[in-house]
């Protein structure tokens, strides 16, 4: 066991339900370790110490924010002067979403205009909600995460989900993502990005993805990008002291050029995963690049098992966690300094044509193809679950797999990931933007997709062009066994060979 992660059992208790909240009219509905605080007329929250949270009332309205926003048109704005700015708009549903456009952060608004309360999220629903309608109280109750939600409404499993979990066997693919709104517990949902609440009747309504009000040239959109990201930067840099993960790929590279001007206040990491080959690129290529720019490398290392106590409290906050992330997320509690604010790259494969289909075809795109893009199976839950989205979905003003990638991708799976990474960092993501993402996607896509990622490259030489003096994702050395294990795979063998079996020699390759 890790020497540091020996500590008082209060400072381990600490990170139990570490930046959660749970909103409800019930007085009984307490976070574990948290107060409450009445937010909208008979609206209670309940928030953990590190959340933060804001709250303004004015003429009978109210505004409540759970996390942090972030105005790059107003640096210098924090969380109370954007909030009061936005109490102009908060008479109607249509216009608190216009004024919310431009913000970036990682929150959840909870609004009460007198007459209606409801609530959105930021662009790409960073700062998840769960939401149900309470079987005793009729009341809808809202939390970050289901599990101690499910708990204090006594709701039970969904059979069908936890058989679509079980259908996921052993699958490696980064973590259980529930598709469309749905969670392991019946009745309760995810509000999905471009969508509202509306608490009086636990009803939930679609708004439109966000475009540029008129056409942009490739140098005017690259302008207004560039503008947004940093104003974004310099926000969050007015509050918090900033970390970025590294890698050798692109999105890491990209917040690195954000941060050129204040370049010498950045706390660079990289986690050294212990399956990564001897010299791997993801951690060779930004050593190099950051030794370059002056900038301090600090490689975290993995820990070689779990501490149990610390694995019961990870596994206790996100009742759908993937095992593997804790040790990613042990890691950082032992190593990385917990009062920087981590900026990521999530939301880029939004903008980046992640979902295509590989020859135009007249059918519109199924649920059946949704469920094989995602990588999820064939199980029933989730080609059900993807039905429904289609179907809310309808005809949207972006490319529809691109629309899947923001709510599904985004909104569901990295969302998720940065809530299990609340016990130990807060974060946000630049790319979080709704003016921004409509921007982006308004660029040609093939300035867009891969290989060549061209507007991305833009916005870096723009931005820093030294950033780019290392190549971009370089292929790896890979081991022999490494090797072995790719042929195998072209095969198409390893579609005989028994769970159990796989599953050992993912272990023997760890």
């Amino acid at each position: 066991m890790d020497s540091k992660l020996q500590v008082a059992d209060s400072a381990v208790n600490h990170l139990r339900y570490r930046r959660q909240f749970l909103l409800s009219t019930d007085p009984g509905h307490v976070l574990p370790g948290s107060g409450r605080v009445l937010v909208a007329g008979c609206y209670h929250v309940s928030a953990h110490p590190d959340l933060e949270l804001t709250h303004v009332e004015r003429d009978g309205k109210s505004l409540t924010l759970l996390g942090f926003a972030l105005d790059p048109d107003s640096p210098q704005s924090g969380n109370e002067r954007i909030l009061l700015h936005l109490m102009d708009f908060a008479d109607s549903p249509g216009e608190i979403i216009r004024a919310t456009d431009t913000l970036g952060g990682r929150w959840v608004l909870i609004v009460h205009n007198g007459r209606e309360t409801m609530v959105l999220q930021d662009a790409t629903g960073q700062r998840q909600v769960y939401y149900v309608r309470d079987p005793k109280g009729g009341t809808t109750v809202c939390a970050s995460e289901v599990g101690v939600m499910a708990e204090q409404l006594g709701l039970t499993m969904d059979a069908d989900a936890v058989d679509f979990i079980r259908s996921r066997k052993s699958d490696d693919f980064e973590i259980y993502w529930m598709p469309g709104d749905t969670s392991l517990y019946a009745g309760i949902a995810a509000l999905l990005p471009n969508h509202y609440l509306s608490l009086v009747d636990g009803s939930c309504h679609r708004f439109p993805p966000l475009l540029p009000p008129a056409p942009m040239t490739p140098p005017q959109a690259l302008a207004e990008c560039v503008r947004l990201l940093k104003g974004q930067i310099e926000s969050a840099r007015a509050r918090y002291p900033l970390a970025i993960p590294m890698t050798a790929g692109w999105d890491s590279r990209l917040m690195l050029a954000l941060n050129q001007d204040h370049a010498a206040d950045i706390y660079a990491f990289t986690l050294a995963y212990p399956h990564l080959p001897a010299g791997s690129m993801d951690v060779a290529v930004p050593a190099r690049l950051l030794e370059k720019l002056g900038i301090g490398h600090h490689v975290i290392p993995y820990p070689k098992t779990l501490d149990a106590a610390f694995k019961e409290i990870f596994r206790q906050n996100n009742a759908s966690a993937n095992n593997a992330y804790c040790g990613d997320i042990q890691a950082l509690h032992v190593h990385y300094p917990g009062e920087r604010v981590c900026v990521t790259g999530d939301a880029a494969e939004i903008v980046k044509c992640y979902y295509e289909r590989t020859c135009p075809q007249k059918q519109p795109v199924s649920a059946a193809e949704l469920a094989e893009f995602s990588r999820l199976g064939k199980h029933p839950f989730a080609v059900r679950a993807f039905g429904r989205w289609l179907e809310d979905a309808g005809s949207p003003p972006i490319d529809l797999l691109d629309l899947f990638c923001w709510e599904q991708m985004a909104g569901r799976w990295q969302s998720k990931i940065r809530a299990e990474f609340d016990m130990v960092q807060e974060s946000f993501a630049p790319l979080n933007n709704r003016r921004l993402l409509g921007i982006l996607l308004s660029v040609d896509a093939d300035r867009r997709r891969a290989p060549g990622f061209g507007f991305f490259a833009d916005l870096i030489e723009a931005l820093w062009p030294e950033a780019l003096s290392e190549p971009i994702n370089p292929p790896e050395s890979l081991s022999r066994s490494r090797r072995v294990l790719n042929v195998i795979r072209k095969t198409g063998v390893l579609k005989l060979v028994p769970d159990a079996a796989k599953e050992k020699v993912r272990e023997m390759l760890r």
